[in-house]
């Protein structure tokens, strides 16, 4: 059969069109997978790049066809997730540590809505087994298990049902940070704590991952960890937005390798992959809601915590229905 000349042009219009189609799927998948690492990782940062690893190598052999829903037979793809964000300062792995950072991520898929609930170090509550402490404590008491015995506690404390979490350390976080090349801030004060190596000075700044985790850890002021963590929550919007651009995507891999070694989690490879494609559509920081468990501090035993207010808390919990 002859081809003439247009119905060539035509022929390869059409599979230029079909290249850039399945690039983009690529790019957009991609970006998703990234994003939930992001999310996850976050801040404390994300497990999912070692989905995208397997995922890259496998599906995209095959075109790249996997829709957001997976193979379409899980149905959990569409259903809201809570997920538990730990991070620790834990030079010795062997040793137990308390966690310094305490989050929850709740995903609905179906708003494409991310909530990030922050939960204050000091929070008084009783830790099963161990009676009333600081809800840090908890990682410590469960020794390896510290992550089952947090949620546990937080589980009782909210009324939820959480079962799947991601741990980074933060000397982890730290080379994540410099992999993508640092992170645009305005830091709000002057932040100097020579014992933790803190010295930041007020103004917009590129931080590096060294200075990336003196931000996120400094706590020193007036309203202490309730400070800091609004700061944890302000650096979150900002990594993810700095993130989601195309210049990312050739960091990808190293990103996994790391990733891969930094993080301790539960979820499975193909809770990951269904999770991120499923909030591929993510529309940057703007689809991120933040809040914090309402409380103030106050000493009991001569000992400070930060202790919730049910009423408040109560009604928190109402505003988050996908929180489960």
């Amino acid at each position: 059969m002859t081809v003439s000349k247009g119905q060539y042009q035509v022929q390869q219009g059409g599979s230029a069109r079909a290249k850039r189609r399945r690039r983009q799927r690529f790019f957009t998948s991609a970006l998703g997978l990234f994003l939930l690492a992001i999310l996850i990782f976050s801040t404390f940062a994300f497990a999912g790049y070692l989905g995208a690893s397997i995922w890259m190598d496998n599906v995209l052999a095959n075109n790249g066809d996997l829709d957001e829903g997976g193979d379409g037979k899980n149905p959990s793809a569409k259903k809201p997730e809570t997920i538990l964000l730990i991070g620790v300062d834990q030079r010795n792995p062997n040793e137990p540590c308390r966690s310094d950072t305490i989050m929850l991520v709740a995903l609905d898929p179906g708003k494409q809505q991310v909530d990030l609930i922050s939960i204050p170090r000091d929070t008084r509550v009783k830790i099963p087994g161990y009676g009333y402490d600081k809800i840090n404590a908890a990682h410590a008491y469960g020794g390896k298990e510290g992550p089952e015995l947090l949620m546990d506690t937080i589980n009782n404390l909210l009324g939820i049902k959480v079962d799947k979490y991601v741990k980074v350390n933060f000397q982890g976080f730290q080379k994540i940070i410099d992999i993508l090349g640092g992170v645009d801030i305005n830091v709000d004060k002057r932040m100097y704590y020579p014992q933790e190596n803190i010295d930041l000075y007020p103004g917009p700044q590129h931080l590096n991952g060294y200075d990336a985790l003196a931000y996120v850890r400094y706590r020193y002021d007036p309203e202490g960890d309730i400070t800091r963590v609004g700061r944890q929550q302000k650096f979150i919007k900002a990594l993810v937005d700095q993130t989601l651009q195309l210049s990312t995507i050739p960091k990808i891999p190293q990103l996994v390798s790391q990733i891969s070694k930094e993080v301790d989690t539960n979820l499975s490879v193909k809770e990951m992959l269904t999770l991120a494609l499923s909030m591929k559509d993510i529309n940057g920081s703007g689809s991120i809601k933040t809040h914090m468990l309402p409380g103030e501090g106050k000493y009991i035993g001569e000992i400070s915590y930060y202790v919730l207010d049910p009423v408040k808390l109560t009604h928190m919990l109402t505003e988050i229905p996908n929180l489960r």
